[in-house]
């Protein structure tokens, strides 16, 4: 994997170079926030580490800016002195994918990584059900072979229902795994469910329907 780390502790971020190399991935290290945001847009990366005290941000604000403006879908690990428990659901609810707490082990810190690049391996497949093939790599959806016209949260959305077909997911459950926050208005999920109802032409139909649990969220059931 291409892995771009964040890291202002020279010492430390020679370490973790070492062991990333030493495993086989390229890695491309940044020292300032502000270069690492900039860079972000021309992309070129498989996996983010991110410290999160820096001397000119702080890495809850560039994983904001990751989130927002680059992907939701590229792997994202904290690795950083702060271990309060506020600290890391605040990081897991906008949208890191794993965190550790310094000092860490190199055979830890590898599993890690190579547990998310199992991940990113899956999500680059294609994922067809019914009509329906999702696309990760172009954040598309195609039903019976016509391409859906879906905002990129949109298809994040119907990406993740798809997947966990069955269940009975919560909006709070949403709200965290698909947007990575919490405590946003959970009328957001309803009205994008209602938009990817009608984009992607739910209806039993087409062998699917999108459940309203009452008080609880939505259940896409494939009938």
């Amino acid at each position: 994997m291409n892995i771009w780390l964040l890291e202002d502790d020279p010492a430390q971020a020679e370490m973790l170079s070492a062991w990333l190399r030493e495993a086989g991935h390229e890695v491309q290290h940044f020292p300032r926030g502000e270069a690492f945001t900039n860079q972000l847009q021309q992309g070129g990366f498989d996996l983010l580490i991110l410290d999160w005290e820096l001397p000119d941000t702080s890495g809850i604000e560039v994983l904001s800016t990751v989130r927002a403006k680059v992907s939701w879908h590229v792997p994202t690990l904290f690795v950083t002195q702060r271990d309060a428990e506020a600290d890391i659901v605040n990081a897991l609810a906008n949208g890191a994918d794993d965190y550790m707490v310094k000092q860490i082990s190199k055979a830890e810190f590898l599993a890690r990584v190579n547990a998310l690049g199992r991940r990113l391996a899956n999500e680059e497949l294609d994922f067809a059900v019914g009509p329906y093939t999702f696309k990760p790599q172009t954040q598309s959806v195609t039903l019976d072979g016509e391409t859906c016209e879906l905002t990129a949260k949109d298809f994040e959305l119907a990406w993740y229902m798809f997947r966990h077909a069955g269940r009975l997911l919560s909006r709070e459950q949403l709200l965290r795994d698909v947007w990575g926050v919490s405590g946003l208005n959970t009328r957001t999920v309803d009205v994008h469910v209602s938009r990817i109802r009608k984009s992607l032409s739910i209806n039993p139909e087409r062998g699917f329907r999108i459940k309203t649990i009452y008080q609880h969220g939505y259940r896409l059931e494939q009938l």
